[in-house]
């Protein structure tokens, strides 16, 4: 990086940014730059230019097959004699934090959880993208009219067939495919009631692929059905949670050598992580979604599944919803400082209410060792004590992530019981998004190893092409750039530079 000696000096002396724009924008694998000057702690002010790679068609086709070669590797070699029952078959669920198999019985409570959400919406006709070893397919197909499944690994594709084939009650009802989430051949339009993508969206190049798949599943749908995609990793805890797996495997590692090794991993990360606004917007782009409902990884576990993951349905017309963006809100910590108190509340409003603000008690520890303090005044509360307290009293609760701090989550109370929904019973407005223009929803892991490498390289480029006095002291990738109202960058919200500890600037 160029020395910050003199940089007042040559900040001032470039009037416009223009040039140093558009060189960055002609460089292979850039599809967006800004330039603009920074003050830095010392009063010294130093250029720095922010780019959104692109992903190149090549390095999305070689994301799936790493993901495909992992997958083919893991199911390829199981024999008859070996092969768990269908929707026994856990293999390949470890820990981050501990490298370790993750215990069975809270695979089976996670796994538990998404049968009985997909139970509740009565589905009959049902398409699921990424079956695996029938996790879902194996307590859910024997209820169902029609069960088809895709998958892009061929040996998992067969070895399910085969199991399919010797049970009586599957054999006449489920149709397997092999074939990426992307590719629709052959899957009929109009047809299925809901469309699963569970814990597979994480395997995705980036969210244009996702959006993708999300299209075609829509396409897929019958009016009034559904899609539900299931564990969603989170992008607003990404850091906290990367934070927590080093210190899980390196606690005595000094807070700078943390700091690096986490900013290093979020521009490696092989995996797809969302905001939940990522869903609002889409939807908004769609005008027969007529719901996007948003709610934390139900379940009384506390691990990665329940701490950073999520799911959604998305519901398409026709068919009005129960709107709950606009419900009164009340403050966790100052408004009600304890769930004994949610009764009081709901009489005085009549009806449903918000609860926000709450510090979510999963994630604290993990904010705390990412150096995120607290708040809020509100007592810390975990989520799954708040749903018992529902079901205990009667009350529906719907928790769902915060749009205003990753460590907080809200949850909307309703008088009524706790019922299975029956299908027809849609939420909208669970989850709140702030505007999305502003900030990333998501990394791009397709392009990942190329953006790590990014920053170094445009400067050594850049020092060829421009006059030193032009040449960036510092290059941040970003995920997205922040969009004014009128589709233009918004240069106020570019984030400030961050140091990490190496050469590579880098937010997603």
């Amino acid at each position: 990086m160029a020395p910050l000696t003199h940089t007042r000096q040559r900040v001032s002396s470039v009037d416009r940014f223009d040039e140093v724009e558009a060189a960055l924008r002609k460089r292979d694998g850039v599809a967006q730059a800004a330039v603009v000057p920074h003050e830095d702690g010392t009063g010294q002010r130093r250029l720095v230019a922010y780019v959104v790679p692109e992903a190149p068609d090549a390095d999305v086709t070689r994301h799936v097959e790493m993901w495909r070669a992992i997958y083919d590797d893991m199911y390829g070699d199981t024999g008859p004699d070996t092969t768990p029952g269908i929707g026994d078959d856990f293999t390949g669920w470890n820990s981050s934090y501990t490298r370790e198999p993750i215990p069975l019985p809270e695979m089976r409570r996670w796994r538990a959880a998404m049968v009985e959400r997909v139970r509740g919406l009565r589905a009959r006709r049902v398409l699921e993208i990424g079956v695996g070893s029938g996790l879902l397919l194996g307590p859910l197909a024997p209820e169902t009219e029609v069960y088809w499944g895709t998958d892009f690994s061929e040996p998992v594709v067969e070895r399910l067939r085969a199991q399919v084939a010797g049970d009586p009650r599957l054999k006449d009802k489920v149709t397997l495919r092999c074939q990426p989430a992307d590719v629709a051949d052959g899957l009929p339009a109009e047809y299925f009631d809901t469309v699963l993508l569970n814990s597979v969206a994480q395997y995705f190049p980036d969210a244009a692929y996702l959006s993708d798949v999300l299209d075609s599943a829509l396409r897929r749908l019958a009016p009034g059905g559904r899609i539900v995609v299931g564990d969603i990793r989170n992008h607003g805890t990404l850091r906290e949670f990367l934070t927590a797996v080093h210190h899980a495997q390196r606690p005595d590692a000094e807070p700078s050598a943390v700091r690096a090794a986490v900013a290093r991993a979020a521009r490696r990360e092989t995996e797809l992580h969302l905001d939940p606004g990522f869903f609002t917007e889409w939807a908004d782009a769609h005008h027969d979604v007529v719901a996007v409902d948003v709610r934390l990884k139900p379940g009384p576990d506390t691990n990665e599944l329940t701490r950073h993951r999520y799911e959604v349905v998305l519901h398409k017309g026709p068919g009005g919803p129960t709107r709950l963006a606009d419900v009164p809100t009340v403050v966790w910590g100052s408004d009600v400082h304890r769930t004994s108190a949610i009764e009081a509340e709901l009489a005085r409003h009549g009806g449903p209410f918000r609860l926000t603000r709450i510090p979510n008690a999963r994630l604290v520890g993990e904010a705390a060792e990412c150096g995120v303090p607290a708040t809020e005044p509100g007592t810390p509360l975990d989520p799954h004590a708040l749903r018992t307290w529902g079901e205990e009293h009667g009350r529906t609760v719907l928790c769902t992530w915060s749009a205003e701090a990753p460590g907080w989550f809200e949850a909307v109370i309703t008088p009524e019981e706790p019922t299975a929904e029956d299908g027809t019973h849609r939420y909208d407005g669970v989850y709140r998004p702030l505007d999305t223009r502003s900030r990333p929803l998501a990394n791009a892991p397709a392009a990942s190893r190329r953006a790590s490498k990014l920053p170094a390289v445009l400067r050594r480029e850049l020092a060829v092409e421009l006059p030193g006095h032009q040449v960036p002291d510092e290059i941040v990738v970003l995920a997205r750039m922040p969009l004014t109202a009128r589709g233009e960058i918004d240069r106020a919200a570019l984030p400030e530079p961050a140091r990490t500890g190496d050469d590579e600037g880098n937010r997603t």
